[in-house]
């Protein structure tokens, strides 16, 4: 995943911004034109492409199918962003169950 000074954590990019900087912007392609494309709000789209939204499931089969990519392909980058960005610190205190 390649990084980005205009992250809001400026360490990793947000999959939304992967879609605008790497789809959206060198293809042409509007948050206006794609999201009726895919059938949701335009607001949906420019939630995801601000970080203020993540791909659900659903949202990864409609830009997969729209933009010749996988549906794995946006559910993984979301799934990565959330596992770098997640502070494991909030959990508390875990013991194991079982041994490693």
């Amino acid at each position: 995943m390649s990084t980005s000074t205009t992250t809001t954590n400026n360490l990793y990019s947000t999959p939304g911004e992967i879609l605008d900087e790497e789809f959206l912007q060198p293809l042409g392609i509007s948050c206006y034109r794609l999201a009726k494309t895919i059938g949701v709000s335009e607001t949906a789209i420019g939630e995801i492409v601000n970080g203020k939204r993540r791909i659900t499931t659903p949202m990864a089969w409609r830009l997969g199918k729209a933009l010749g990519t996988t549906a794995d392909f946006w559910a993984n980058l979301q799934t990565d962003y959330d596992l770098l960005t997640f502070d494991p610190s909030t959990l508390g205190d875990i013991r194991p169950l079982v041994d490693a």
